[in-house]
């Protein structure tokens, strides 16, 4: 008998898929030692990942300081892990051109908050920083794929979840499909080859209480309430005041020492726009 999240993908009639390039650097995220330098040259034949990679790299949101005008410069001022990260950003961005009931626009513009909120968060508390930025970019991407396999459902889940926690959110989708937005992007996530420490954040992330949730699923956690309040136009101050302090606890932060970070996310908001 078919899962539910086998369901759900067998539904989509064309799986998004990521370029092969973006598919080589996925992978090369489960090593170390792994020389970058031939996959950069393959992103130079690119001009679409090329394009969103600059456009990414210019943001504050990533946190360059200089002007980026060419993938060399990238590679010199960010470095190659942080430009890894980005065209990965990239790859994931076009894998999603169209998606029924979904201002992309929107949905990227949330993604890229909590991805630079959870980036920053991981850089206090001894967490990959790369990983997190792609476990915040990626949390909510099962929900595209909802959409995608029933439209109409997800519409549904959509208005009557308008008010919701992500965690009261994530009970209504398995009410009423089995499964929900977490568990399909853990499942996209692993099938796309990530890393399982970004998977299973993204399976987690709704639940920071559960036994299964990792540091990196509290953080992403974390940094998902500080962009829904940024984009619900929350002063910073009280922003780190909402914060749940016990999820907090847990991934070793203090809320109020948190203050500079979501400033900075706040700052740079209007610039979140760069995905679509």
């Amino acid at each position: 008998m078919m899962s539910a999240i086998e369901r759900i993908f067998s539904t989509v009639s064309q799986i998004p898929a990521i370029p092969q390039v973006v598919a080589n650097l996925v992978e090369s995220l489960k090593h170390d030692d792994v020389d970058l330098q031939p996959l950069i040259a393959e992103i130079r034949q690119d001009p679409a990942i090329s394009a969103r990679l600059l456009r990414l790299a210019n943001s504050g949101f990533y946190g360059s300081r200089r002007s980026v005008g060419s993938i060399d410069d990238a590679v010199t001022l960010i470095g190659t892990r942080a430009m890894r990260t980005l065209v990965i950003t990239a790859g994931i961005g076009g894998a999603f051109p169209k998606v029924p009931g979904v201002n992309l626009k929107e949905f990227w513009r949330h993604a890229l908050m909590t991805a630079s909120a959870n980036k920053l968060l991981a850089s206090r508390c001894g967490e990959d920083p790369e990983f997190a930025y792609s476990a915040g970019l990626m949390h909510r991407i099962g929900q595209l794929m909802i959409h995608m396999a029933f439209p109409r459902i997800a519409e549904e889940i959509a208005r009557d979840c308008r008010d919701l926690s992500v965690t009261e959110r994530a009970a209504v989708e398995h009410l009423k499909l089995h499964t929900n937005h977490c568990e399909i992007g853990a499942e996209l996530a692993a099938r796309w080859n990530f890393p399982e420490d970004i998977a299973r954040a993204l399976q987690y992330y709704c639940q920071p209480h559960n036994s299964g949730a990792t540091r990196l699923a509290r953080l992403t956690n974390v940094a998902a309430q500080i962009a829904f309040e940024i984009d619900e136009h929350v002063q910073p101050d009280e922003i780190a005041r909402h914060l749940n302090q016990s999820v907090t606890d847990m991934c070793g932060l203090d809320r109020m020492a948190m203050l500079p970070d979501i400033e900075y996310c706040v700052e740079h908001a209007a610039e979140a726009d760069v995905m679509v």
